[in-house]
């Protein structure tokens, strides 16, 4: 790596706005990259304006259906007032609104002054929240337009919304029926606490992920018994002992990515507009190493080792090339990108509708390379090849699989409590999942982290100080898990980790359900006890969840005149990336760590493994239900700690050695950037900052993670 020089004297922003003297952390590593094309800078202009008018058309019917919600709410209002002046028994005359409400019954709140009687049972209003109702009721003929021609179109609209759409209702719970189905959509971390908590109560609504068994039956897509016989074989090959191996792996893929931007280049920054594509190559990389054996090679990897002082053997790259057959269409990296790439048309539309058709072969040639890799393995464990291998090998999820599933021949019968058995097929479908969910996530969090650090420079200083104290002049070769992943987990890396997953979580709603013919389960909202009756879909809206006021700290907005989004958190820092809000002071922490033994611990239905927290007891510790990027409770994401590891690696290797900034070539070039007075200079990069803050408002959408669309090569 590059030494460490001093910052160009042309950027504006390395210097504190609010201090005009040298900030202690001013001083940036060997190289600047500049983010700029897909990553961050230009929205094509045909995207731009089809998302105008689709915007325009989303707000003229919200506001229609807000018009229809309020007229009749009120003519409601007026039916209840009529039938109580005429004298009617209160339990005996059921009006509009109670009959529109019936499929939500709600219990009589416990008195707080005598814990033997109940309170006076309140009538609730529809639409509007009192301090003491605490669940909005929408009838879903009100929202018609909404539900039918927005929500179900607009799937986005909890990462558009966010938070707005609660401050608008007025509460933090809604509840929309319709003859069909009831749906409860939730941004309240005490209610999610308990969904979370109750696994058989509320579990998933398994039909949703039926596009994910396109391999065979997984883990994720699973539930009650099924679920927890997938669970108790898949989980422990997730032990910190593989998570170290993640951890190097992840280091060694970050130095050949770095290495790639650099291309022998002398200048002292660089601009890189494949930031977005090359993450995904290298997640990709990390979770086939550790998924499957196979150590993928970066485009120019010849260059890459002799940089580094590291060959792969002769022997090794032809012993995996050996695993495949010569009958394949694509090569197995193009196969996996090509699938990745198009995995939301694969898993909503029948097979013979897949458009291009490349997808559909990726979708064929990978189930090909998958059943290879299966049989080679297969093959091994029975000559007894792979015996002993494990600490020489790597991760190999796939491999664990079969071994364990090779000690017990029969899938329904296991020859150890700890370790059941899974059917072929069963392999397969796990291993894709492990593919799936573990490639975009930790892509997706590697190229947000870094967009946010560009827009933030602050932070990126004080990320750069962190690591500085943390390793020294240790070289990534020398950096140890055991002793530094901890110290990065729990200091300003980990914070930024932690507020990047606040701002943008892997999945912007996390469903649950009710199922059908089960009774009505009982939640506590708002200190009132309701029942959700069965056949009730429940969304736990985590972008809007990690905005809460009412749950979050919040500081004032940098700029009210700008604020981050148009209807979320006007008036609070909520919307803002801010590291800091995670750092805490010592004697907070000894009482958080204190509390955080109380919490009752998951046993029969979460085996003991190192999925590890959402963030490190040395940080803020958010309420349980409020910080949910991983999930939480029963269900909470087997692969964190692994996504953790991987991420903070290569979060430290890019910013120990280098500072990343946005580029301004749409607005001047480098040269008349130079040239440029102080106050221009500024006015260029606010514009640059600008684009991309919006890019991250109206360009994210849900493929099967949270990402960032666009065309590639757009200038």
């Amino acid at each position: 790596m590059p030494e460490r020089r001093p910052s160009p004297e042309h950027l504006p922003y390395e210097r504190d706005p609010e201090n005009k003297s040298p900030s202690p952390y001013e001083t940036p590593p060997g190289g600047i990259f500049n983010l700029k094309s897909y990553d961050t800078i230009r929205l094509h202009q045909k995207m731009k304006r089809k998302r105008a008018k689709l915007d325009r058309m989303h707000e003229g019917l919200l506001q229609k259906a807000k018009e229809l919600a309020m007229r009749e709410t009120r003519l409601r209002e007026r039916e209840a007032m009529m039938e109580c002046q005429t004298g009617h028994e209160g339990g005996q005359t059921k009006n509009a609104a109670a009959d529109q409400s019936s499929s939500l019954k709600r219990e009589a709140p416990i008195d707080q002054q005598n814990p033997g009687t109940t309170a006076e049972r309140q009538p609730a209003s529809l639409g509007r929240r009192s301090s003491r109702t605490g669940l909005c009721l929408l009838p879903r003929e009100s929202q018609a337009l909404v539900e039918g021609m927005v929500w179900l179109l607009f799937i986005n609209w909890p990462w558009h919304d966010q938070y707005s759409i609660f401050q608008e209702l007025g509460c933090d719970s809604f509840f929309t029926v319709s003859p069909k189905n009831n749906h409860l959509y939730t941004s309240d971390a005490a209610v999610i606490d308990q969904i979370t908590r109750r696994r058989n109560d509320f579990p998933k609504p398994i039909e949703v992920y039926a596009g994910l068994d396109i391999y065979g039956k997984n883990v994720v897509s699973s539930e009650g018994n099924l679920w927890k016989h997938h669970r108790k074989t898949v989980s422990p090959p997730f032990n910190e002992k593989n998570n170290k191996l993640v951890w190097l792996e992840s280091i060694w893929q970050a130095q050949a990515m770095v290495d790639g931007w650099i291309g022998g280049r002398t200048k002292p920054s660089t601009t890189v507009d494949t930031v977005a594509k090359d993450c995904m190559r290298l997640s990709l990389h990390v979770i086939s190493c550790a998924g499957f054996g196979v150590k993928l090679d970066w485009p120019d990897q010849a260059r890459v080792e002799s940089m580094n002082g590291s060959t792969s053997s002769t022997a090794e790259k032809a012993s995996k090339a050996s695993q495949f057959g010569p009958d394949h269409t694509m090569t197995y990296t193009e196969a996996l990108q090509t699938l990745l790439h198009n995995m939301i048309w694969i898993l909503v539309l029948p097979m013979f509708l897949i458009s291009p058709r490349t997808a559909y072969t990726s979708y064929v040639e990978w189930g090909k390379y998958l059943h290879e890799l299966f049989t080679s393995k297969k093959a091994d464990i029975a000559s007894g090849a792979a015996q002993g291998g494990n600490s020489n090998e790597g991760m190999d999820l796939m491999g664990f699989l079969l071994k364990s599933s090779a000690s017990s021949p029969s899938p329904k019968k296991s020859t150890s409590a700890n370790t059941p058995s899974l059917t072929d097929t069963e392999i397969t479908g796990n291993a894709f999942i492990f593919l799936l969910a573990g490639h975009e996530t930790t892509a997706n969090s590697i190229h947000f982290s870094m967009l946010y650090l560009a827009l933030r420079p602050s932070s990126q200083r004080l990320l750069q100080a962190s690591l500085d104290q943390i390793f020294a002049t240790r070289a990534p070769s020398a950096w140890d898990y055991e002793r530094d992943f901890p110290s990065l987990f729990s200091t300003f890396t980990g914070a930024v980790l932690a507020e990047q997953l606040r701002l943008i979580p892997p999945v912007p709603a996390i469903p649950k359900c009710v199922p059908a013919g089960s009774p009505p389960q009982p939640l506590i909202i708002a200190e009132k006890k309701y029942m959700v009756p069965p056949g009730t879909y429940i969304d736990l809206i985590s972008t809007a969840t990690h905005r809460n006021p009412h749950t979050w700290p919040a500081g004032k907005p940098t700029d009210p005149s700008h604020p981050s989004h148009p209807g979320s958190n006007r008036d609070n820092d909520l919307e803002e990336f801010k590291p800091e809000r995670w750092l805490r002071s010592p004697s907070s922490s000894s009482s958080q760590s204190a509390a955080d033994e109380q919490q009752p611990q998951h046993t029969e239905d979460s085996p003991h493994t190192s999925t590890g927290t959402s963030s490190s007891s040395a940080l803020h510790r958010p309420p349980r239900g409020a910080y949910i990027p991983f999930s939480e409770g029963y269900r909470a994401c087997l692969g964190r700690r692994f996504a953790q590891a991987e991420i903070l690696a290569v979060l430290a290797v890019i910013f120990k050695s280098y500072s990343v900034e946005l580029c301004t070539d749409a607005y001047a070039s480098e040269s008349e950037v130079e040239a440029m007075p102080e106050a221009e200079r500024r006015q260029v990069w606010g514009k640059a900052k600008r684009d991309v803050e919006e890019r991250l408002r109206k360009d994210m959408g849900m493929m099967f993670t949270m990402q960032l669309r666009g065309k590639e090569g757009v200038k």
